[in-house]
């Protein structure tokens, strides 16, 4: 959720710690959401296709996690 705060301007009161909730539930519009895919392609050095584009923040993690655990295999 940094990311949604510090690059998206999200204001700390929309944050969420709902998994399910996606970019457009906490009401990005649809250039914080490119600066948010960004953010995490630039942060963790991984491609998020374009039907990422209404992933949950559950599923972010998930593949975050996912890209970073076979890394370091």
């Amino acid at each position: 959720m940094e990311i949604l705060v510090v690059k998206a301007g999200l204001p700390r009161s929309a944050v969420t710690a709902d998994p399910s909730a996606t970019l457009s539930d906490v009401d990005l519009d649809s250039l914080a959401q490119l600066q948010v895919k960004a953010e995490i392609e630039d942060r963790y050095g991984i491609e998020l296709d374009d039907e990422h584009a209404h992933a949950t923040f559950g599923e972010l993690v998930t593949l975050v996690n996912e890209e970073l655990s076979e890394r370091a295999r």
